[in-house]
């Protein structure tokens, strides 16, 4: 039989096909799990079972002493290509399946619950005299199912390498190389984060083909003393061609490094040369906290190049590149590439080298070729915000369930599009800190919603129908766009194209960034239309490589070999006129079964007259069926020419894509426009919300918000928010301490301050009656209780280290929330740290500083400086009910002045304690209000207003312990004038 299917050879691997022939009766074709009844007889040692840990599914099969036997060719080719990459979970083609092999099949078995045959587990085993088995241990996926089980590996975190044949059985027939192995080479390997192909579509797998997310790299060099380094990354996206760079100095909390990270929240990190501990802990963490039983960050170390080395390795790589390249456009903007990376820091060169390396193995690193796709993740034209801040204000996830629902991206994505998503939370995470770019940009949000023009509903309607444009850009650079998405991908460029066709000479917007972004819209209008013009829709619609081409004039090859098929067809059609007349058989004609065409029937009655050199190939009781000799032949010269003929397809096809690629750009940043523009109706469609208003700004830096609501809380609350107001600015009251009973609203508040004060920045309206801000450079938050037990720091620690970074970086113009500083020892030192803490603020920084505390002697603060400092509490009502309890009714109203109580017992009832430590703990509590009320040391209204400060300097000396003063020292805080300690 002679078929254009792919198999293997009569030499090939008689073990495999063995082990292929019974793992195709045991393997259910939906990759069943094993029965529990199977799992019974596995688990108590039935005798015809191999008993495997809890998790595999298993066939039946001794275990026993096999006899020494020479492997096969196409074992050891396995075991070459295994030795080459221990560090990847192999896929081998064999036939029309997949194997994995030894440990790789238990791994495949366990986290794909597929059928695992048990088998020589490693090399070793295999390559030894003593063997138990005659064959590897496998596990085996269909062909057409690979994409989907590589997908769930990666998720999970392992490296795949597929290792495909490079033979057919039609070619190979025809070769000299008949009788020898299948040749066979790693085609493709995949990680989580390098997983650009059309997984959707290859494997029917829904959503697969999203955005796998950064590849975070880094290299580090230690500088000066407290274990400081000098950072250099590099971050890049292979779905989206994105590729962010810096180098940074970084303290012993590698709080900069931590903040990069929760920004990018990459989903494989690679470790070039040596990481320090410190660095160690905070990926660790990071690490931790995503990781789950279905999703897990990859991790990779790589050697680390000399500056030197990287410098000419880039050079190097560059110059081969422009020296391969086909048209002297593409040539120029290589050699643009190579001189702005020449320009980098040496550590990001370093990583530029590196990474270049490490992804010759998923042959991506074309992305490092793409002009303009280097982004400096510290632009001065953008605030960014910390890791405390991200997890605070929960700008991208809250912090119930660490989903994106109830976090300020949440709030604002109203995109319709992936690339406008992914835009936007780039918006979102790094507000504009530049007026004039800000201005520009509120003013086209103001245009767009004041704006009846049906050129936005026509944009609505076609930005929801769009494909993820951006991924299908880079993959038409890589080479792996199918004609199916190549087509989807042109199409959706000529709807865009034709729904603005003449946005390029007029504008009529005044806004400056929208008449841009209209007039990117058509301008690859000629271009596009002239790639939609060389080929069939229909054939690529349904991938058809064969008819792909309209013109095959410009493509040669494909011409030669059709006709060469048609020529092979019109002979076949020859020798069946011959036939008829030799059998004398006027009715005979060609027949197909069972996949064998140009098969000769007769009826069994009529034998006498077949040649004897035809061969029976199939039959039944009224007919039997044959090939002629010469049938054989023309078959055979058939499918080679179907295999040239794939094969210069494809080869065309690929040329097709990189005459495509080479208006990359210009593509791209269409692309870039549509995705502004969507960003800009998310923000028009949450400016559009009850009670939103356009804030104005100004150059002193303050806050001044009348009837200010919290973004997120207000959109799933079931009740009315409660308004507040607020206001402070650096010439007038620029700290505000707020006290209050606990669950009162304070955190609440001031959060939903700083939020105000981000999403103007972002350029979108906010949540206020009216609203003035001045522009911050930085927004800090210290908030919440909890250890660091990784990093062996305990709660109070953890909290002076982020009081200590906030110090060192906050200005003038930045925004500095402080929640319950002091906390975390005994109230006397908590309450000199606080002071201490606080003063620095007012003093020194004159920072806007919102501090929350339930220390009500700091409120002295507004006594002493009352044109910068303010005291404000949480409104709340206080009642008697029936049993004699004081019942509190929150207000969530800031009013100002003190709270003197925190009525924590309130809180002790809400939390359902026992009365009766309730009633205890009320007892105590007024013991203590008397005992403190008649302690002179610590009655601190009762200090003239002159003395007070001096006064609690004295006291901080006199009874702030060792262990207090030990951890502030190693926290690095500041000493100030007002501070003695």
């Amino acid at each position: 039989m002679i078929g254009i299917r792919r198999g293997e050879s009569a030499v090939e691997d008689s073990a495999a096909a063995d082990i292929e022939d019974k793992a195709s009766a045991g393997e259910d074709a939906n990759e069943q799990e094993s029965s529990p009844l199977s799992d019974l007889r596995c688990r108590f040692g039935a005798e015809s079972e191999v008993p495997l840990s809890d998790g595999y599914a298993y066939v039946k099969g001794k275990a026993k002493t096999a006899k020494p036997k020479k492997l096969t060719a196409m074992v050891e080719q396995y075991i070459d290509i295994k030795r080459q990459h221990m560090d990847a979970i192999i896929a081998f083609e064999v036939g029309y399946k997949f194997y994995f092999y030894g440990e790789d099949a238990r791994i495949a078995s366990r986290e794909l619950n597929i059928v695992f045959i048990p088998g020589w587990m490693t090399i070793e085993e295999a390559t030894s005299s003593n063997k138990i088995y005659e064959k590897f241990a496998s596990a085996i996926v269909p062909i057409e199912r690979i994409y989907f089980h590589t997908k769930r590996l990666t998720e999970k975190g392992y490296k795949v390498g597929i290792v495909r044949q490079l033979e057919t059985a039609a070619l190979k027939a025809a070769g000299s190389n008949r009788n020898t192995v299948f040749k066979r080479e790693l085609a493709e390997v995949y990680t989580k984060g390098t997983i650009v192909d059309d997984f959707s579509k290859m494997s029917g797998m829904v959503g697969a083909s999203q955005s796998s997310g950064f590849i975070f790299s880094m290299c580090e060099e230690l500088s000066g003393k407290n274990q400081n380094a000098m950072i250099g990354m590099i971050a890049l996206s292979p779905s989206t061609g994105q590729v962010i760079f810096e180098e940074f100095e970084d303290g012993f909390l590698r709080g900069e490094l931590e903040t990069r990270l929760l920004h990018i929240q990459p989903c494989e990190i690679v470790l070039i040369g040596d990481v320090t501990k410190e660095s160690e802990k905070i990926l660790k963490t990071v690490v931790s906290c995503h990781n789950t039983s279905s999703d897990t960050i990859r991790t990779e170390r790589i050697k680390k190049p000399t500056v030197e080395n990287a410098r000419d390795h880039l050079t190097q790589y560059y110059r081969n590149k422009m020296q391969a390249s086909q048209t002297d456009d593409a040539d120029r903007k290589i050699g643009e590439v190579l001189e702005y990376t020449q320009s980098l820091s040496s550590s990001v060169i370093v990583c530029l080298s590196a990474m270049i390396e490490f992804l010759k193995e998923y042959r991506l690193e074309g992305i490092f070729e793409l002009p303009r796709c280097f982004e400096d993740f510290k632009s001065r034209s953008h605030m960014i915000l910390n890791g405390n801040t991200l997890s605070s204000l929960e700008i991208y996830r809250n912090q119930t369930d660490f989903t994106e629902k109830g976090s300020l991206l949440w709030a604002l994505d109203q995109t319709r599009t992936r690339f406008g998503q992914r835009l936007l939370r780039k918006w979102v995470g790094n507000p504009l800190i530049d007026r004039e770019e800000l201005e520009l940009r509120v003013a086209a949000v103001e245009e767009i919603k004041e704006s009846r023009s049906e050129r936005w509903s026509t944009l609505v309607s076609l930005l929801a129908k769009l494909p993820d444009l951006e991924n299908g850009l880079i993959r038409i650079h890589y080479g792996r766009c199918t004609r199916s998405e190549l087509y989807t991908v042109l199409r959706a460029f000529d709807q865009v194209c034709s729904a603005f066709p003449t946005a390029v000479t007029e504008r009529p917007w005044r806004s400056e960034i929208i008449n841009e972004c209209f007039a990117l819209l058509p301008k690859m209008s000629f271009e596009i239309s002239e790639f939609l013009s060389e080929f069939d829709h229909n054939a690529a619609q349904h991938n058809d490589k064969y008819h792909f081409f309209k013109d095959e004039d410009e493509y040669r090859a494909i011409q030669d070999e059709k006709l060469g098929i048609i020529a092979v067809e019109n002979e076949l059609d020859t020798f069946i006129v011959e036939a008829r007349k030799r059998l004398q058989k006027s009715y005979i004609k060609y027949s197909s079964w069972s996949g064998n065409d140009y098969l000769i029937e007769l009826r069994n009655q009529e034998l006498r007259t077949v040649p004897k050199n035809w061969v029976k190939v199939s039959g039944t009781k009224n007919v039997s069926r044959f090939h002629a000799p010469e049938v054989v032949s023309l078959l055979r010269e058939r499918d080679q020419r179907r295999e040239a003929l794939t094969i210069a397809c494809d080869q065309s096809y690929k040329r097709f894509l990189i005459k495509i690629s080479e208006r990359y750009q210009d593509l791209r940043n269409t692309v870039q426009a549509l995705a502004k523009l969507d960003c800009l109706l998310s923000l028009v469609a949450v400016s559009k919300m009850p009670a939103y208003v356009k804030p104005t700004f100004v150059d002193e830096p303050c806050i001044k918000v009348e009837g200010g609501r919290h973004p997120m809380v207000e959109q799933l609350l079931l009740t009315s928010f409660v308004p507040n107001d607020i206001d402070i600015s650096s010439s007038g009251t620029h700290a505000m301490i707020i006290t209050g009973p606990n669950m009162g609203g304070k955190s609440s508040f001031v959060r939903q301050t700083a939020l105000i004060a981000i999403m103007g920045q972002i350029g979108c309206y906010v949540p206020a009656q009216s609203a003035t801000l001045g522009l911050l450079d930085a927004v800090y938050t210290r908030m919440g209780a909890y250890d660091n037990m990784m990093a062996g720091e305990s709660t109070f620690m953890v909290e002076l280290h982020e009081c200590s970074d906030i110090m060192r970086s906050a200005t003038r113009r930045s925004l500095v929330l402080l929640d319950e500083v002091g906390r975390g020892t005994g109230p006397i030192d908590g309450v000199a740290i606080a002071h201490s803490v606080l003063s620095h603020f007012i003093t020194d920084v004159e920072a806007l500083t919102l501090f929350i505390t339930h220390y009500p002697m700091l409120c002295s603060f507004a006594d002493q400086y009352p044109k910068h400092v303010a005291n404000y509490y949480m409104g709340y009502m206080e009642r008697q009910t029936e049993d004699g309890e004081s019942d509190i009714a929150f207000l969530y109203l800031a009013v100002p002045g003190i709270a003197h109580r925190s009525y924590g017992l309130n809180v002790a009832r809400l939390a359902d304690l026992p009365k009766s430590i309730i009633a205890c703990a009320a007892e105590k509590s007024a013991e203590l209000e008397e005992l403190l009320s008649s302690t002179q040391r610590l009655n601190w209204y009762a200090i003239p207003l002159s003395m007070r400060s001096d006064r609690i300097c004295r006291l901080t000396c006199r009874t702030l312990g060792h262990c207090a003063r030990d951890v502030r020292l190693r926290a690095k805080i500041p000493t100030s004038r007002n501070c003695l300690i």
